[in-house]
């Protein structure tokens, strides 16, 4: 857990800072034929996940890489999370979740979907609009004499 300044002022929020991840590759159901089976370690480096306002819980539902430096440096070692709801601090009560915290990629996800939806409203609305207004000048002008406009139709007046 840490505090921010912000221009709302001192903001607390929690992060997770560091990982640690322990994996062996002479487990035959996850890592076949492995080179050099064995127990080894990936951990974090400057890691700055999950940040979320205290007393908030995370919640993200998109897929998320967080890139690990391994013991064995000849290995790269991403661990993938989806789908993830975390309360770090100020737990009520057993599986009860504080109100949560959506991350960005949720948010965005979100707004992909109402965006268009809005948009069509307001277009929907406006050619409702327009319409109304054509269909009220139609009748307005309806009734009064039209000036012809093609001249020959001035021959019999003379």
């Amino acid at each position: 857990q840490e505090s921010h300044n912000t221009s709302r002022g001192q903001e607390a929020v929690w992060k997770l800072s560091r990982i640690q991840f322990t994996y062996d590759t002479a487990e035959r159901t996850y890592f076949k034929d492995a080179v050099s089976p064995g127990k080894h370690t990936a951990s974090s480096h400057r890691l700055s996940a999950l940040v979320t306002p205290a007393g908030k819980s995370y919640e993200c539902q998109a897929q998320q890489t967080i890139s690990l430096i391994s013991s064995d440096h000849q290995k790269s070692v991403q661990l993938l999370l989806s789908e993830v709801r975390v309360q770090p601090f100020d737990i009520t009560a057993d599986f009860v979740f504080s109100e949560e915290h959506k991350c960005p990629v949720d948010e965005r996800e979100q707004l992909e979907e109402t965006l268009p939806l809005i948009l069509g409203l307001i277009l929907g609305l406006v050619i409702v609009i327009t319409l109304c207004i054509y269909h009220i000048h139609h009748k307005l002008t309806a009734n009064q004499v039209q000036i012809p406009r093609d001249r020959s139709q001035y021959k019999h007046m003379g």
